[in-house]
Parts: C-alpha cells; structure tokens; sequence
C-alpha cells in the first residue's frame, strides 16, 4: 500500500486507533499534530499505545521541545542518536497489536520524518511517500532491525542528561533544513506554531523580524520594532503613556484622544491601531468611567506575576461589566497596561489564536477562556526564557505578550 503525503496524517491517526505498540526510527522529529496525535493515544483510557522512538539530532533539525515530548510519551523509552561521521537516516515505522495470541506488525517505510513537514497535511508540507506492509516476513525483518538498533544505541549519558545538553547547545538549523523538518510559513501566526515556535526571546526576536519581512511582503505600512517608526513597538509605548499618564483622558487634545483609541485619522490608523482600535461607543463608555477603570488598571499595572492570569480574568470581568466594554476594548486596555504579561484579542485575531491555542476562536472572549489562552501564553519556552542584559531584547521581554499582536493579526 503506498501512502502519498496528504494521506499520512489521516492514516497514522487510523493505525494508532488499531494498535497499542508504535516504534519509531527517524532522523529527524519536531512539534505537531504528528506528535499530539501519538500523545493522545498513549493516555487514552482504553488499549493504550505503548511507544519507543530512536531519534538523530544531527544539524539540530531536532527540535529540543519534541525530544522532551518523547521522552515524556514514551516513559523514557527513547534513543538519541549522536551526530557522528554517519548520518543517522532511517524512517520506519512499526505499529503492533496482539491477535490470537502473538504480536501482528505493520510497517512503514519511506520518506517521511516524524516532523511537521513530513507528516504535516498543510500547504507547506513536504512531498513524501511511504510503503506500508502488511505482518509477514518483511515486516519481521523490519522489527528485527529495529530490536537491533535500539540495543546498539548508547545509554550513557542517560538520555534525560542528552536533551538537557542539547536544549542549551541548541540554535535553528540552516533555514533550507528549517523549512525541510518544519515546512514552509504560509501565514505570520505560523511562526509561533507548535513546530516553528521560538524556544529563547532571542528566537522570538528572530521571529519578530521574520514577522516583519511577511507584513512587508503582504503590503502593510507598518513595522513591529522600531520605536521611533511606525510599529507596534512604538504605538504600545505611546498609548501605553497616554493610558496610564497623569494627564487625565477627559484632557488630552482630540489628537492625543485619538491616538490612545486609536481612532486617529485614516493615514495613520493602520498603525495608531495596532492592537485594537476602540469603536466610538466604546470610546464614550471609557471616558464616562475613567476613575473606575483606572482603578482597575492600577491593580494590573502593579499585580505581582504570579497573581497572573487570576488577576487578569478578574480585571477583565470588571471591565465588561460596563455597559459598552466588550472583550475586545477590555483587554486592549489591559494589554497596554501590562504588555509583558497580557494579549490583546479581537475579531482580526481570534481566529489566529484560536489555530495556535487549540480553542474555538469565537470562545475566546469569555473570560475562563481568555486565562486559558493566558496560560497557553506563559507555557510557551520564549515567554519564560529569563531576562538579558541585551537593551534590545529587554525592550522585546517587556512587551512580549502584547507584541504577538504582530503575528495574529488578520485585518479583514
């Protein structure tokens, strides 16, 4: 049975379901629907799937975060397979399940590594074939070498110690390799994905500049970094200062109201906006109830980081219950207040952080689930990774949450 490369994800899933042993060669692995689907099927209630994987590491094209994923998912049960004069090359799949009293195997072999672009069904998958083979010799055949393998395989270091080295050596590969294990970026909210998601804010930088490259592909006249030009950078810093300043809102000039709403004149709106623009009734609700929502913000501005994302939800909650403060001028507002810590969402980019989140984009604008994406935010590695003394990448670490605007952002 040949198997092309639309077709492997729907028949990996379909075998999964029908075995409860997989064994996995591969030169390469990253983060995907692949890899949530192999999870999935080791924790589900019925049968099981009991996994073992060896995996090579040359030209880092493995990524660090799927090792660790293995790892979890097999019990330990994982190979890591040295970069050395050969390169480890195999792609071979075995699915097993017991029937009348032995083991029955199938057996894929081909092109396929376990990455998002081998297995991927998306537009920037690889082209890839795979044969799959019914139990009978061949596939004996296969399992022997895999017995083989996995016994000649060093275990010193043991391989949790292998994937710690590993993580701190790791940088992105060359991006010809990149996109060869990842596939290609089709939209910006790809570049923070399961399989190309940054693993340091010095990557998240990386992708930040990357971001901008597609905006100016796509024809946007606007930037993401510069804070003296027409960026994101510069319009939270400058919002940001309007919001929470001294000058009360009731007396800014009507240029300086409109920049905070960003509601300025239609030259510069596609950037005065950038992270949401306040509709007039919304505008109005906002001046009407300054002193209150002020408070509110006061409490944002100073809340310890691990009262996030409880205090969030709680701030937010408050601020809808204004009449004319939805979901999305409530967390503009909370976003400017506490960049690194809190997302902007609206229509133009629910639907991308419904595709990154995993969540059904229209459910977004509840609060329960607005912590949820919160808590998908703080889970990711390049949120976490700790502060450097670069001035640029403490600028970035600031206003790292409110900056993914960047790359979910989908004007209609």
């Amino acid at each position: 049975m040949i198997i092309r490369d639309d077709e492997i994800q729907g028949r990996f899933r379909d075998l999964l379901k029908a075995h409860t042993r997989v064994d996995i060669a591969t030169a390469w692995a990253t983060c995907g629907e692949h890899l949530h689907m192999l999870a999935d099927a080791t924790k589900r209630e019925r049968r099981p799937v009991e996994v073992r994987a060896i995996v090579g590491i040359a030209g880092n094209a493995t990524r660090p975060d799927a090792l660790k994923e293995l790892h979890r998912i097999t019990n330990g049960d994982l190979r890591i397979i040295l970069a050395g004069e050969r390169l480890f090359h195999p792609k071979l799949y075995l699915f097993g399940r017991h029937t009348e009293g032995r083991v029955a195997t199938h057996a894929w072999v081909g092109s396929a590594n376990f990455t998002n672009a081998g297995f991927g069904s998306h537009a920037g998958a690889n082209e890839e074939i795979v044969l799959e083979i019914g139990p009978g010799k061949t596939t004996e055949a296969l399992a022997g070498w895999f017995r083989d393998r996995w016994n000649r395989c060093p275990t010193e270091p043991p391989v949790g110690e292998v994937i710690r080295r590993y993580t701190e050596d790791w940088s992105p590969p060359d991006p010809n390799v990149g996109r060869l294990v990842s596939g290609n970026v089709s939209l910006r909210s790809d570049l923070l994905d399961d399989a190309h998601r940054p693993l340091t804010l010095q990557e998240y930088r990386q992708a930040l500049k990357r971001c901008e490259e597609i905006l100016q592909v796509e024809g946007k006249d606007w930037e993401v970094l510069d804070p003296r030009g027409r960026s994101y950078m510069r319009a939270i810093s400058e919002r940001r200062r309007l919001l929470l300043g001294e000058t009360s809102w009731s007396e800014l000039s009507e240029s300086q109201l409109r920049q905070l709403t960003g509601g300025v004149p239609r030259t510069d709106s596609s950037w005065w906006g950038l992270l949401g623009r306040m509709a007039r009734a919304h505008r109005k609700a906002v001046q009407d109830h300054e002193d209150r929502i002020r408070r509110i913000l006061a409490n944002i501005e100073s809340a310890q980081d691990a009262k996030f994302p409880d205090v969030a939800v709680a701030a937010m909650q408050e601020l809808m219950s204004i009449d004319n403060v939805a979901h999305g001028t409530a967390t503009l507002l909370l976003a400017l207040a506490r960049p690194d810590r809190l997302l902007s969402l609206n229509s133009a980019s629910q639907k991308a952080y419904g595709r990154l989140s995993g969540m059904r984009p229209t459910t977004l604008g509840d609060p329960r689930n607005y912590r949820k994406l919160l808590q998908w935010l703080y889970a990711q590695p390049w949120y976490a990774d700790s502060p450097r003394t670069d001035g640029d990448l403490e600028r970035i670490r600031g206003c790292r949450a409110a900056l993914v605007d960047a790359f979910v952002y989908e004007p209609r």
